[in-house]
């Protein structure tokens, strides 16, 4: 197997997304500079190369699902806050007490409110 070969099957072991095989040839590449925390580029470079990738390669990786995606190919949320925990916490409970109120129509909970 020739040195060409070898790479195409090295790149098809490791670029292999949603079953399909990216191999990257000829490719003319532009350098660029991004600004990165240390203790991230260190982490990042540690699990990319457990991967067999480059950092630069998973950054090529990253661009390329994002013009996929036609945006960022995983969600970006917030935290949800404190108190949307709390609600979430007070409804999972009220969901589980047996002793809890419970309506059979819309109408009857808006009776009990008055509305």
């Amino acid at each position: 197997m020739n040195r060409l070969a070898k790479s195409r099957q090295a790149s098809c072991k490791y670029l292999l997304f949603e079953s399909k095989c990216s191999i990257f040839v000829n490719m003319s590449t532009v350098v660029t500079n991004i600004r990165l925390d240390r203790e991230l580029k260190k982490e990042a470079t540690e699990l990319f190369n457990d991967l067999g990738l480059t950092l630069s390669q998973a950054f090529t990786v990253f661009l390329k699902q994002s013009l996929l995606h036609h945006g960022l190919p995983f969600a970006v949320t917030r935290p949800p806050s404190k108190e949307l925990l709390a609600a979430i916490d007070e409804g999972e409970k009220l969901a589980h007490d047996p002793n809890a109120k419970t309506y059979s129509t819309p109408q009857e909970l808006w009776d009990e409110l008055g509305i």
